[in-house]
């Protein structure tokens, strides 16, 4: 369906929903690590002050961590809480219990009073200077360093980060879900408008009815008054005419009847010709003029009933001649076109086969579902060849016509090109003309 309005509304929010969750994960799950990250350091600070506490004097007045301390975590090997002081300018080191068979180096050189929390790669290590004075007064400097195992800190975060984008993911599906069932919704007076649109392309309804949305109120008006306009116009043109038509009757009739009243013959003759000639022009061109021409609000016709009641009139008309006329047209066939258009077309198709034929006339119609192909034939003398191409050519004035055809091909072909379709004239196999015409469906 060409661009979908639906399609476009569904893409421009799922991108926009998708940018929108997927930052809010982002940065909720920042916001958590965040927060798991401050809380170990909490946690770690916690125990360097733990530590610092414990710590004792020797006999000089130097800090001095005890063997054993009172948290049993620094005292169990690998236990995944690790403890070391380094201090003195490199002269002291203490390591927790924790610590045995590690090599890790926790503790750095660091000024008192700074802090530093970091990760290993599988620690989380918090580092504090501090300042111990010794029975002398002299300040010496310690660095108290306590670390944690990271892998529990990276698993809390991974369950976190996975729980969090199922659920960002399952609130993605749903939101998609009522977005989908708000654009039906939303754009339901636009299937409303496109469905009387379509009634009105099969035949079903003549303008758009009912309620429409206050948004497509304008819309629907148009439509209407455009269909309005368009059945006026066609029809005020064929009334026009009809009454032109009308009109010039009375005076070509005075025109003849002067002719029979002490004329010379030769001006009998010519006034005879040129009323003749200003008639047929005159029925030319109000034919012509009349085509109303197909569009999209146009409804389907079935050839078949328009071809029966034709068949039906010129086999009363020629009565006497016992002509037969065989349809091989199926009920189905049908073609977009406006109803006087299809009779007036093959109305002068089957005049002419009529008039022209010895005893038989046949008219076939196939189509491809992109075209239809009318065939009408006959059995008589057909259309010299030579003439063909004369009889069809575009823009020729009815009285340039080939003596005999009288405007009727000349409104066929006026038709036909009106409806952007073919037109061609050949040998049938009965053995006359051969008129195909191939129209769009």
């Amino acid at each position: 369906m060409g661009h979908s309005i639906t399609r476009r509304l569904l893409v421009s929010n799922l991108v926009i929903l998708a940018a929108f969750l997927g930052l809010a994960g982002t940065a909720l799950d920042r916001a958590f690590r965040t927060s798991t990250e401050t809380a170990t350091q909490q946690r770690l600070q916690a125990h360097v002050y733990t530590l610092l506490t414990a710590a004792q004097e020797d006999q000089r007045g130097r800090m001095r961590l005890p063997e054993f301390l009172a948290a049993p975590a620094f005292n169990q090997p690998d236990s995944g809480l690790y403890a070391e002081v380094l201090g003195e300018d490199g002269a002291y080191r203490w390591r927790s219990g924790s610590l045995i068979g590690r090599g890790e180096r926790l503790a750095t050189a660091i000024a008192p009073g700074e802090t530093r929390f970091h990760f290993e790669p599988t620690l989380a290590v918090f580092d504090q200077g501090v300042v111990w004075d010794d029975n002398a007064g002299t300040p010496l400097r310690y660095s108290v360093a306590v670390a944690m195992d990271s892998t529990t800190i990276q698993a809390e975060q991974a369950g976190f980060r996975g729980t969090l984008w199922r659920w960002l993911g399952g609130v993605t599906l749903l939101l998609l879900a009522a977005q989908i069932l708000l654009a039906r919704w939303g754009l339901q007076p636009l299937r409303e408008m496109s469905a009387a649109v379509q009634r009105i392309e099969s035949g079903q309804a003549e303008h758009i009815d009912g309620p429409v949305a206050r948004e497509l109120h304008g819309l629907s008006e148009n439509l209407n008054s455009l269909i309005r306009q368009n059945l006026q116009r066609q029809e005020r043109v064929r009334n026009a005419l009809a009454d032109l038509a009308h009109s010039m009757k009375t005076p070509l009739a005075v025109l003849r009847g002067a002719t029979g009243h002490g004329a010379d013959r030769a001006l009998r003759d010519l006034i005879t010709e040129q009323t003749q000639r200003i008639d047929e022009i005159v029925t030319y061109q109000r034919q012509r003029a009349a085509v109303a021409g197909t569009s999209s609000v146009t409804r389907p016709i079935a050839l078949a009933p328009i071809l029966r009641r034709l068949c039906a009139s010129l086999d009363k008309v020629h009565r006497e001649r016992a002509l037969t006329c065989s349809l091989r047209v199926s009920d189905q066939l049908q073609l977009r076109a406006d109803q006087g258009d299809l009779f007036e077309l093959l109305g002068n198709l089957l005049e002419n086969a009529y008039k022209h034929c010895s005893h038989r006339v046949q008219v076939g119609a196939t189509a491809d579902g992109q075209r239809l192909q009318i065939d009408v034939e006959d059995d008589g003398d057909g259309i010299p060849e030579q003439d063909v191409a004369r009889i069809l050519q575009r823009g020729q004035r009815a009285d340039q016509r080939h003596p005999g055809e009288g405007i009727g091909l000349a409104v066929v072909s006026e038709i036909v090109h009106q409806y952007g379709g073919e037109l061609a004239i050949g040998r049938s196999a009965l053995g006359g003309a051969l008129v195909s015409v191939v129209l769009p469906v």
